[in-house]
């Protein structure tokens, strides 16, 4: 993916701008505990992919996709609807936001109007939570953001789309994605947090389909059309 720089008045509100471009390859939709808006050359109009904790595999003819990933935390401001609403569901921006976007300007250009007057400090908590997830538990993140673990769980679910527990699963699956095996999987492991490198499998088995070792190799599920 090419990523571009964030516009100033996006932020906090969205984390990263990208685009890609496919000719016939199988594409991974990678499990995501943000919900992304996307327009896409094989659709009409963007639509919201909600947050999601399993990988999706497709294949493509040929395809452009521009992807902005909405900061987690703050999607619910944004979107203006519960994000567990759009969980594991891909919804036209329209039925949303009564309107249609059909390019990456018109969707910069919306998303800059809707976030003009919306104030970040109001989802500042669940935005800190992310934060704290990557490295801490539940338990210890809701002690240091002085709220029980009860209301972190259903404010954080709300906001976000996944569960406190199912997002640091997810984030954490993402990074062993990124880093690709690369300096063992057994140092891998340890670096992320896992008990060991069984550990680190079965979870990555459980989110992508297959193991750690088949997906850095190509080995990957038989994929549907997108």
């Amino acid at each position: 993916m090419v990523v571009v720089a964030v516009e100033r008045g996006l932020r906090p509100w969205v984390s990263t701008i990208g685009s890609q471009s496919f000719e016939g390859d199988t594409f991974v939709l990678e499990p995501d505990p943000a919900a992304t808006l996307v327009v896409c050359s094989q659709t009409k109009g963007a639509v919201v992919v909600g947050p999601r904790d399993r990988a999706r595999y497709y294949t493509w003819r040929s395809a452009r996709r521009t992807v902005v990933r909405l900061t987690p935390g703050r999607a619910q401001a944004v979107l203006d609807v519960p994000v567990d609403e759009l969980a594991g569901r891909v919804v036209p921006l329209s039925e949303l936001w009564g309107r249609s976007v059909g390019d990456e300007a018109e969707l910069v250009s919306v998303l800059l109007d809707r976030v003009s007057s919306a104030d970040p400090r109001r989802s500042d908590l669940v935005h800190a939570a992310a934060r704290l997830l990557r490295t801490r538990g539940v338990a210890e993140t809701a002690r240091a953001l002085d709220v029980s673990e009860r209301h972190l769980r259903t404010l954080f679910t709300r906001a976000v789309g996944l569960s406190p527990k199912q997002y640091a699963r997810v984030d954490r699956v993402r990074r062993v994605v990124a880093r690709g095996g690369h300096g063992g999987w057994a140092r891998l492991a340890a670096e992320l947090g896992y008990y060991d490198q069984a550990h680190l499998s079965r979870e990555f088995r459980a989110t992508m389909g297959v193991p750690p070792g088949a997906y850095v190799s190509g080995h990957l599920p038989a994929a549907s059309s997108c």
